[in-house]
């Protein structure tokens, strides 16, 4: 295997056009113009206060997290209730239907608290807050 050489001397010649030098020159301005707006925006950020918003957001989710699961828990019970309430009035219902004699009120009785069972809705209220934030998320 035989490896070339290129000696470079003065006598080296290299061409290159002109698009390709102000190209070059260009790309290195637009590096260099990027750099110093980085540098700027990293300073001006170093100046601001901590963001407090992510706390205030994160403690407004656990609040509403947790209105949620206290809406579904009431929910749900209400839902267990009512259930055991039509079990029952399936059972007094086909008794009656079978033995052809009524159930002493029971029906009716059932009917009321399946009513106020009905009409017992959980509070369902969001609280929303509207924060203005500039484009880098900085509180305004």
């Amino acid at each position: 295997m035989r490896l070339m050489s290129t000696k470079i001397s003065e006598n080296t010649e290299f061409k290159i056009d002109i698009k390709t030098v102000i190209g070059i020159i260009m790309i290195t301005a637009s590096f260099v113009g990027m750099y110093y707006t980085l540098q700027e925006d990293i300073a001006q950020a170093k100046t601001l206060p901590p963001v407090e918003v992510t706390r205030l957001e994160y403690e407004l989710k656990e609040e509403w997290n947790e209105d949620m699961i206290i809406q579904l828990q009431n929910k749900v019970k209400t839902l267990e209730e009512t259930s055991d309430i039509l079990r029952e009035e399936i059972k007094i219902t086909s008794t009656m239907i079978k033995d052809g004699t009524e159930a002493d009120g029971k029906l009716e009785e059932l009917n009321k608290q399946l009513e106020e069972l009905q009409s017992r809705r959980p509070d369902t209220r969001v609280i929303v807050k509207e924060i203005k934030v500039d484009k880098k998320g900085r509180k305004l």
